[in-house]
């Protein structure tokens, strides 16, 4: 469904059958009778995007006729095979009559199979000059050779690789260095090459990157999630390259060229200590690219740039695009989801599903069939924490969270006395978060279990009139200190019995000090 819903995108935007073909990597009767769908259903993109993929494939799916009733041959594969010694079209077309394992798909015959080959072959071997259009595409790509950026610090060397980016029409060039090839740097280059251009291109013309299509996936629509969030973001749309199809792309591979033979190459011996540093030399190469005359056509680069495609790129949004990774994850038995060591709960209903999450700095959105089951704030720092919204528990589980509750230990606080009271309230208080003062409570609160309440409020009484926080240690040792006072005085307060005279006594350190006592030394 998803080459679907993308084919509708593009064809709504204004893109070209050819275009939306080469993006989604349909066919073009496929392309051309999911627009015939559409326009006979006369639904909206707005319309399409709201719709769930099984109501909008229920939607278009009936209008859809069969793309041929008969077996298509691989044409490509037969134009390499024809090259090869002894091979023939009478040949070839057994091999193909002999592939069709479904009896229902009949083959051509072979005067029909040869007139398909040989209209492919003469449109396969053509050439011709490719017209741009004035701000319609930009040409995306790495450029092979790296330049090197020195630790200021430690001295240690990282390579830098050179993104570049080309307006076909006026072949405008910019570049910039990053220090990975990675997702964020591949679209950090896209975003400055719109913010230097000032608008944005109808077409983006990418090579068949792991940071520009899925290469592990198996759909006709092979841009990646991200790229095409960010695609969407800016009302672009993605067309890659063919793959090892290097004249799809000829200008920048051109413009690559350049840049490597007179921006990074004159920079070579040049010692740069951070990333800014050298990309404020390249940008003063690329600068002079651009204002060099062109040797065949009239003008410079920045002069057709200028005065005949800049005004026609389409708008910038008001704001960058804030990038977003999509990850696929299975929510446990605990209707949570783990993602980079964090838990974050979805509805319960989900329990064993497979889900689609999209990852941003800030925010954590969980989505199943295009519609989103679940929003957090990303958690950071330690691992393993928990975001829990209530509404996602069971009924049974959402009893149980409420039990516990700060009224809970308030009340029993009040039930040992005021004091222990007053010592629960400043603990509860002393916390943003109040689930984080729980553990303290229950700590100090289960000092009342065995007979020791009174103890226990006249602690946290001590305590409170010193003016100190009331944790659990030190509640725990002035209990302590009070009931060795208590036992003190009760030991003091108690008289020795008479009857067993001297037996079983310690003589006391008056007895010692008697000048003149009857006792002998003996």
């Amino acid at each position: 469904m998803a080459h679907e819903r993308e084919v509708l995108r593009l064809y709504f935007k204004g893109l070209s059958q050819r275009d939306i073909c080469a993006a989604t990597r349909c066919g073009h009767s496929t392309v051309s009778n999911l627009i015939k769908a559409a326009r006979e259903s006369q639904i909206t993109w707005e319309a399409a995007s709201a719709m769930q993929d099984s109501d909008l494939s229920a939607l278009l799916s009936p209008r859809i006729s069969k793309v041929s009733a008969y077996a298509q041959p691989d044409l490509e594969k037969l134009s390499k095979e024809l090259t090869r010694a002894g091979v023939t079209r009478k040949l070839l077309w057994h091999e193909y009559c002999s592939s069709i394992s479904d009896a229902a798909t009949p083959a051509y015959g072979y005067a029909q199979f040869c007139r398909i080959l040989d209209r492919h072959l003469r449109i396969d071997g053509a050439r011709m000059h490719l017209t741009h259009e004035p701000a319609q595409r930009m040409f995306v790509d790495w450029a092979g050779d790296s330049a090197e950026v020195i630790a200021p610090v430690t001295g240690a060397v990282s390579k830098a690789w050179l993104f570049v980016a080309c307006l076909p029409y006026s072949a405008y060039i910019f570049a910039k260095a990053y220090f990975d090839m990675k997702q964020a740097s591949w679209l950090d280059g896209h975003m400055s090459a719109f913010e230097h251009f000032g608008g944005v291109p109808a077409i983006i013309v990418p090579d068949n990157c792991a940071t520009a299509t899925d290469r592990g996936q198996i759909y006709l629509t092979c841009i990646n999630q991200t790229y095409y969030d960010f695609a969407t973001y800016y009302q672009t749309a993605i067309v890659p390259a063919r793959v090892r199809k290097p004249n799809d792309k000829a200008l920048v591979e051109s413009s690559v060229l350049i840049c490597e033979r007179k921006v990074l190459a004159p920079l070579r011996d040049e010692r740069f200590f951070s990333i800014d540093e050298l990309n404020c030399a390249i940008e003063k190469r690329v600068a002079k690219i651009n204002d060099a005359l062109f040797q065949k056509r009239e003008g410079s680069r920045a002069e057709v740039f200028f005065s005949e495609e800049r005004d026609l790129l389409g708008l910038l949004p008001t704001s960058r695009y804030e990038i977003t990774l999509w990850k696929r994850v299975k929510v446990s038995m605990d209707y949570h989801v783990s993602i980079d060591t964090q838990r974050y709960s979805v509805p319960y209903s989900l329990i064993g599903q497979t889900l689609e999450v999209a990852l941003t700095s800030a925010e954590v959105t969980i989505v199943k069939d295009n519609q989103v089951v679940a929003k957090h704030r990303r958690l950071c720092g330690r691992k393993g924490q928990y975001s829990t919204e209530r509404d996602h528990m069971p009924p049974a589980h959402q009893a149980y969270d409420t039990q516990w509750t700060p009224e809970r230990y308030r009340r029993w606080a009040a039930s040992i006395g005021p004091e222990t009271l007053a010592a629960i309230d400043a603990v509860l208080d002393s916390k943003v978060i109040v689930e984080q003062a729980y553990v303290p409570c229950i700590n100090i609160l289960n000092l009342a279990k065995g007979s020791r309440r009174e103890l226990l409020e006249a602690a946290c009484k001590e305590v409170m009139s010193r003016g100190a926080y009331p944790t659990y240690t030190l509640i725990k040792n002035t209990m302590a200190a009070l009931k060795g006072a208590r036992r003190i005085e009760l030991e003091e307060g108690t008289d020795q019995p008479d009857d067993l005279g001297d037996a079983g006594k310690t003589r006391g350190a008056a007895y010692y000090r008697m000048s003149g006592g009857s006792h002998d030394d003996n």
